[in-house]
């Protein structure tokens, strides 16, 4: 069985934007406040937590990975503000499908996300020694697990998609706009593109998932910087999970994995 990962949270951890992320890490992981391997600093507005509080973390902890669990207040700070160095930022609605990536790599084991920045040759404990991927990348697959619907309004962002879902060992199949409804005969899951989940767009991803339904197809809706009230209301459109754009191709494709194979192990009951 894979050792709990020790994590050390820093920062606002009851701001109610991140509860579905707290409880996830409570429960999967061994929260500490000395020796972690993981440090994760929760951060609902640009300067909630300070450059020096990082670096002091950093300093204490040389050997552990940082990461920035992000709310929607930040998304402009890349842009306009002074983010943390050599941290990789993730948004709160990113973090349980990066976090379940993190957890297969660490199983199988990889080398986590977070722990790139270590050297090799620094000596890590027994339970923190990974092989390295390469961070973000979808491994090429010749095996076909299934077929994918994509339903988009814009072909590139389809093409885009087709191609992650490829890499990934999948099929898809483009449901242009206006075509109307596809064929869900042998569909393994749908993937359903939108903007901020405006009304029409709600009617639309409600009947998409009904359509995948008579397929048992799960569906994931991918949203431009969803926000927790239109997360919510997609959830109960009928999607199983909610991305952000842009979205991580890793992640995305070890989601669409997760989805279809839980479905199969789920049929074959």
């Amino acid at each position: 069985m894979t050792q709990l990962v020790r994590t050390q949270l820093v920062g606002n951890v009851e701001h109610p934007e991140f509860s579905g992320v707290m409880g996830l890490l409570r429960a999967e992981t061994e929260i500490v406040e000395v020796l972690p391997e993981l440090i994760v600093v929760v951060q609902d507005r640009p300067g909630a937590v300070s450059h020096g509080e990082v670096e002091a973390c950093r300093r204490r902890s040389p050997l552990a990975g940082v990461v920035a669990l992000l709310g929607s207040w930040s998304e402009g700070e890349a842009r306009t503000g002074r983010p943390f160095a050599g941290v990789e930022r993730i948004y709160w609605y990113e973090f349980p499908a990066w976090w379940r990536r993190q957890q297969g790599m660490r199983a199988e084991g990889l080398c986590p996300d977070w722990l790139r920045h270590v050297d090799i040759n620094c000596g890590f404990p027994a339970s923190a020694r990974y092989s390295r991927p390469v961070r973000g990348s979808v491994k090429s697959s010749e095996q076909c697990h299934g077929l994918i619907a994509i339903r988009a309004d814009v072909g590139e962002t389809a093409e885009a998609l087709g191609d992650v879902l490829q890499r990934a060992g999948f099929a898809s199949m483009w449901q242009r706009p206006g075509g109307g409804g596809c064929s869900v005969i042998g569909i393994a899951a749908g993937l359903w593109v939108g903007a901020q989940l405006n009304a029409s767009e709600e009617f639309d991803l409600q009947r998409f998932c009904r359509r995948m339904s008579s397929s048992a197809a799960p569906v994931i809706a991918i949203l431009d910087f969803p926000r927790h009230d239109s997360l919510q209301r997609a959830l109960r459109a009928g999607a199983s999970e909610v991305f952000g754009m842009p979205w991580s191709n890793a992640d995305l494709a070890n989601t669409v994995r997760l989805l279809t194979s839980t479905k199969q192990r789920r049929l074959a009951a």
